[in-house]
């Protein structure tokens, strides 16, 4: 987990724009959906070096912190260097969105780690 994590973060990324792209009709051929997404995941690498993510890849509240950053930075790369939208609404569902899928996979990584390690504990009686 600690090697791959990153990985489950760009998922959330890449599957946001294809969704988002998809929503609105258009296609989402490679080209495009890393064009949208590029803001998104450069802000996410922030994040993650922000956060140190990797020594701890599923701290909820590491997650929360790498949201903000990947929100943020995203839209601000969006607007000012990729001269994309920022809609109000654009907004609010790239927060919700971010949010709810890099907090909740770590909440659900970390209760599945508690349970097997509670699996392995012994109950003496």
């Amino acid at each position: 987990m600690k090697k791959w994590f990153w990985v489950l973060d760009v998922l959330v990324v890449v599957s946001f724009v294809i969704i988002g792209r998809d929503a609105h009709g258009f296609t989402n051929d490679w080209g495009a959906t890393f064009e949208v997404a590029l803001p998104f995941l450069l802000a996410l690498s922030v994040g993650i070096g922000i956060t140190m993510a990797w020594m701890d890849p599923t701290s909820w509240l590491g997650g929360l912190v790498i949201a903000a950053v990947t929100v943020i930075g995203g839209l601000v790369l969006r607007k000012y260097v990729f001269d994309q939208g920022t809609a109000s609404t654009f907004v609010w569902l790239t927060a919700g969105w971010m949010t709810a899928w890099m907090v909740g996979w770590r909440l659900v990584a970390a209760l599945i780690a508690r349970i097997a390690h509670g699996r392995g504990a012994s109950n003496p009686a």
